[in-house]
């Protein structure tokens, strides 16, 4: 949940007591990762990753968001762009109604290689082609960085260490003016008050 500055709150939960829906309203924006229904295990000595089951928890929670695969667009042309030049296959974008939060689906890669990133309707309108390849350009950085050892269920800490490593790999890839252009566009839709936004541009200086 936001807090009277605008910041992030700290931690993603979403689980039996947390829709999907629920929880994207109370996050502002950055790159926070998404988890939802059916607990799923990768990690540890002797785990298998239970595809089953993390296909199922996508589907419910994709549901849930109402949220569709779009295949053409204004973010899907970005994103195919985004993902050539990480070297990746275009992730499936699926788009859900109101909010500007973005997210991708934590271990959602493993399912068939090429992984799941969700945007908000807002998002796509309120962020210029800049602004939107930095956004989405961070949620690409977490996508390929994820090593599916926690699944769509797993309560996830937003660590902000992990937060600036995908700004800073974004910023490789893409160049660092498409992520100042995200940074800067999120505080000017907070007016300024978002403080996460604000310590992770000054990183980008």
């Amino acid at each position: 949940m936001s807090n009277a500055q605008g910041g992030s709150m700290d931690i993603c939960c979403v689980g039996s007591r947390y829709t999907a829906r629920t929880i994207l309203t109370r996050i502002i924006l950055l790159g926070t990762i998404l988890a939802a229904q059916a607990r799923v295990s990768a990690a540890g000595p002797g785990s298998h990753f239970d595809i089953g089951a993390q296909t199922a928890c996508e589907a419910e929670m994709l549901g849930k968001m109402a949220a569709h695969e779009v295949f053409s667009g204004k973010a899907y042309d970005v994103l195919t762009k985004i993902a050539r030049a990480y070297g990746r296959e275009t992730p499936h974008i699926y788009v859900f109604p109101g909010d500007w939060n973005m997210a991708y689906v934590a271990a959602s890669v493993a399912v068939d290689g090429r992984g799941k990133i969700l945007a908000g309707q807002q998002a796509i309108e309120l962020f210029d082609v800049p602004a939107l390849k930095g956004f989405l350009g961070h949620e690409m950085a977490h996508l390929v960085s994820d090593s599916a050892a926690q699944g769509c269920n797993d309560y996830i800490l937003r660590d902000p260490q992990i937060e600036a490593d995908a700004d800073a790999l974004a910023a490789r890839t893409l160049g660092t003016q498409s992520v100042k252009a995200f940074l800067e566009r999120v505080l000017a839709l907070t007016e300024g008050q978002n403080l996460d936004a604000e310590r992770r541009l000054e990183v980008l200086q």
